[in-house]
């Protein structure tokens, strides 16, 4: 049987490969970028194989090298949580992370509310907003639109629906029996309009001669920008659902849709010392999301009418 490389040196590519940089591994590792870049050298000719494309910045891993390094993060992240509990520490927090909408307006306040029902689990919550610049080996938990990490395991969500959503006196301004009189008002896009373009198809619309477009980077920011009195937004239960509650919002539940993306998800890492706690935090977060969807309520027209 072929032995092992030595462990210094797939620590180096597991390090290089996670952080895209021979530099940023040495500095994690208290190491020279050029013995970072050595070890990965014996590593290759051990193997027989090129593991790093060192051609292309940042640096990509070959076919070969991303097998190896999506067995290597969950080992060492194995590795970690066993010499953890060997040498009894206290129990880490629960890290979370979560994409920057669903962290804002839904998670955040609610963690407080975790806490009281399970008083034992600590939680660390990180807001991230774009998944490429996430270390996913830092979380026992990723909440978003992103597809599932390599060791990571899916809890499938709601399908998520998004609807116009306004200011209580943009609404005022509505024919409740028209989707098209929205045409009429300032319409905010995280999208460079293909939200609204799809909904309009899916509303069955005519294409208006002329519309108010206001372009934002997020869903999150469209729906506080109409939360001042002008504009609908396009949102969804996670982002305006305590917004619609409270009143300061209202959602035109009816003319809902669903977007091609956008689908929420809750991936978990199987298999540590936290999976009594991560089924704890999986069990409760669904609960509270299936309490909480405004498209849950028993009658739509109930939040339409509101005064």
């Amino acid at each position: 049987m072929q032995p092992l490389p030595p462990l210094k040196a797939l620590q180096a590519f597991e390090a290089t490969a996670r952080l895209h940089s021979f530099s940023a591994a040495g500095e994690e590792l208290f190491v020279s970028q050029s013995a970072i870049s050595h070890q990965i050298r014996l590593l290759e000719q051990q193997l027989g194989c090129c593991l790093i494309n060192r051609k292309q910045q940042p640096l990509q891993l070959t076919e070969q090298g991303a097998t190896l390094f999506s067995v290597l993060q969950e080992s060492f992240f194995r590795m970690r949580s066993v010499c953890q509990h060997l040498v009894q520490q206290p129990g880490r927090r629960l890290a979370i992370a979560a994409q920057t909408s669903i962290a804002v307006e839904f998670l955040a306040p609610r963690l407080n509310a975790f806490r009281h029902a399970h008083p034992q689990v600590d939680t660390l919550l990180h807001m991230e907003s774009n998944a490429a610049s996430l270390d996913v080996s830092q979380f026992d938990l990723i909440l978003g639109t992103w597809p599932c990490p390599s060791g990571f395991a899916t809890v499938a969500l709601r399908p998520e629906w998004w609807f116009p959503v306004c200011s209580p006196a943009q609404y005022a301004k509505l024919d409740l029996t028209d989707p098209a009189s929205v045409f009429g008002a300032l319409l905010y896009s995280s999208e460079q309009g293909q939200d609204w373009q799809l909904w309009r198809q899916q509303m069955q619309l005519n294409a208006p001669a002329q519309l108010q477009l206001r372009q934002v980077s997020l869903a999150l920011l469209a729906t506080k920008a109409v939360s001042s009195g002008e504009g609908i937004a396009l949102s969804n239960s996670f982002i305006a659902g305590d917004a619609v509650r409270a009143g300061t919002l209202k959602a035109l539940l009816p003319w809902r849709y669903q977007l091609p993306w956008g689908q929420y998800q809750l991936h978990y890492r199987p298999g540590g010392q936290q999976q009594q706690q991560i089924n704890q935090f999986v069990q409760w977060f669904c609960a509270d999301m299936q309490q909480s969807d405004l498209l849950a309520t028993a009658d739509h027209q109930i939040v339409l009418n509101q005064p």
